[in-house]
């Protein structure tokens, strides 16, 4: 008595699928039947529980961050301003100066000092917009808060 090896394979295939139909069966039995016995669980996870979003402590804390930015922006144009006023007043000098030589290092050290300024007052905002922005996330995760909340403005609020 010989088996072929065709008729091994033959057979084993036919087994194999009888298996995988079967483990397939009763998986969907678990899924669709309710009165079918609960499977063991071998984790302990808990259904997700949906978070509230705490909105006063969001809006206090975007009402928070919006003052720190305005006050900020505005420290900002303060010191732009100022810079302004000071480099009218530095060229006004300059300017009247008769030497060429000595009239153009004065040019030159009006806008030097003017653009260290605006140099200085920008990265003061810079500095003081990125704090803002972080207090509002800690701020905001607090709150319960989407990680997303208004975060794409920040980017705006850099570029003034």
């Amino acid at each position: 008595m010989t088996v072929s090896f065709k008729k091994i394979i033959i057979g084993t295939m036919i087994a194999s699928m009888a298996l995988s139909a079967g483990a397939a069966l009763a998986q969907d039995n678990y899924s669709t039947n309710t009165n079918a016995p609960t499977p063991m669980l071998t984790s302990t996870r808990q259904p997700a529980v949906k978070k509230t979003i705490d909105l006063p402590c969001v809006a206090a804390a975007v009402a928070k961050r919006e003052a720190a930015v305005s006050s900020a922006f505005s420290t900002k144009s303060t010191a732009i301003s100022a810079a302004f006023t000071q480099r009218a007043s530095d060229l006004a000098a300059a300017w009247a100066i008769t030497v060429a030589k000595d009239r153009n290092a004065a040019i030159k050290a009006a806008w030097k000092t003017f653009n260290a300024s605006a140099k200085t007052a920008r990265t003061a905002y810079l500095t003081a917009n990125k704090a803002a922005w972080k207090t509002f996330a800690s701020d905001a995760k607090v709150c319960r808060a989407p990680s997303a909340t208004d975060a794409g403005a920040a980017t705006g609020d850099a570029s003034l």
